[in-house]
């Protein structure tokens, strides 16, 4: 489980590096602070796009193989952002590393849930999102740092050096089962009929687009209505790093025993704190405290939604998951958007609370429909189970029928 979080860590850092040296990267190239910033745009929407696609073309390669051949794209993508001469090159470097990301984590989220003991399942997906957490708490400064004590290129060098190491660790540590990506794309597509993973997708990207709508604006709401002191700013983010780890772990307990049971909880929870945000935001202590509950309610919810997805769609996982981590993107594009469009109607930063526990409540709404339909049927198919087929099947044939299922290939 290490070396998948290591590789985790390598593809979350290549993805936030850029936020980190803005500045660098303008001076270097001689664009503007906003032209740079495209540069984690383009790697959202690459990520958006790409990943159902480079999914539906890989399902019958080994999950072990295809992790290292898309990490090594990864390396590939880095070295290109490394060695760019022009802010164009640059681009296509980081697209390159952006293809591959759903693909990756949602393999690697199928590999950590085989690898799980029964009943484990949610910590093992919360283990993988550690590697996120871990990118966003120490990647990120340390690129920084790097960079700022040599050069941007030296940022993704050795990013692109360390996936390289996790890619031979993978080769070394993480046994083959012998099991595939998925089955066909046709196969894999018609999990989307089920609306249990449909709807979950479509609550992931009501629920990030409520996390991103707060997260953008996270600092201005320190500063600008908390009137909390600029210099504590950094202590303040480290401690909301520390928050996605404690989060990420209570969430992955609470998917172990029912992940309906974990995204109700903290869906709800998170709309919660970003109600009373608003409450607590102009006083500087209250600022920095729910932004720490903040942080602790979001990092929950996510191992839980991707456990949920994963139990829904058991025989076509790696589309579904993937279709799940687009979600998650295109959720923070629409997030990050609504905050400032509060933010220029002239609502005020104060308000981008209010509109993100609005996005995570209409989420959890749908949440909520998704587990009382699951629950429905299964009443319905334990009823048709126990009174017996009228056709003349055996109850067994009668039950599958009814629930929509069919048995998971063999991979």
């Amino acid at each position: 489980m290490a070396v998948l979080i290591l590789a985790i860590f390598c593809v979350g850092t290549a993805e936030l590096a850029p936020s980190g040296m803005l500045g660098d990267l303008s001076r270097d190239l001689s664009v503007t602070v906003p032209t740079a910033g495209l540069l984690v745009t383009v790697y959202a929407l690459t990520v958006v796009v790409g990943g159902p696609i480079v999914t539906a073309l890989s399902p019958r390669v080994r999950r072990k193989y295809l992790l290292v051949a898309l990490l090594l794209v990864s390396v590939a993508g880095n070295l290109v952002s490394s060695l760019a001469p022009n802010f164009g090159v640059l681009i296509v470097g980081r697209m390159l590393t952006a293809v591959i990301h759903g693909t990756f984590l949602a393999v690697c989220v199928v590999t950590a849930g085989g690898m799980a003991a029964k009943g484990r399942e949610g910590s093992a997906v919360a283990a993988t999102q550690l590697g996120i957490n871990l990118a966003t708490v120490l990647g990120v400064p340390l690129g920084t740092l790097v960079a700022h004590q040599f050069n941007w290129r030296a940022t993704f060098g050795g990013v692109a050096a360390l996936a390289a190491v996790a890619a031979v660790l993978i080769l070394l540590v993480i046994p083959d089962d012998g099991g595939t990506a998925g089955s066909s794309a046709a196969h894999e597509l018609r999990v989307f009929k089920k609306w249990q993973v449909l709807g979950t997708v479509l609550a992931t990207v009501l629920c990030s687009a409520g996390m991103f709508t707060l997260i953008t604006y996270m600092v201005p709401l320190l500063t600008d209505v908390g009137k909390f002191p600029s210099a504590w700013v950094p202590a303040v983010l480290v401690a909301y790093g520390l928050g996605s780890i404690v989060g990420n772990t209570i969430g992955g307990r609470i998917a172990n025993r029912s992940a309906d049971v974990a995204v109700l909880t903290m869906s709800w929870t998170l709309a919660a704190v970003c109600l009373l945000y608003w409450l607590a935001a102009p006083s500087a202590v209250g600022a920095a405290a729910f932004l720490f509950l903040f942080s602790i309610a979001t990092f929950a919810l996510i191992p839980g939604l991707q456990t949920k997805v994963l139990a829904a769609a058991a025989d076509a996982p790696t589309l579904s998951l993937t279709a799940n981590m687009s979600a998650f993107g295109l959720g923070a594009a629409l997030g990050s958007w609504a905050g400032g469009q509060v933010i220029a109607q002239g609502f005020g930063t104060r308000a981008v609370t209010l509109g993100a526990a609005l996005f995570t409540a209409l989420g959890a709404v749908l949440i909520a429909q998704t587990v009382y339909a699951g629950r429905h049927r299964r009443s319905t198919v334990n009823s048709a189970a126990h009174s017996g087929p009228s056709d003349g099947r055996p109850a067994g044939d009668a039950t599958r029928a009814e629930s929509g299922t069919t048995a998971a290939p063999t991979s």
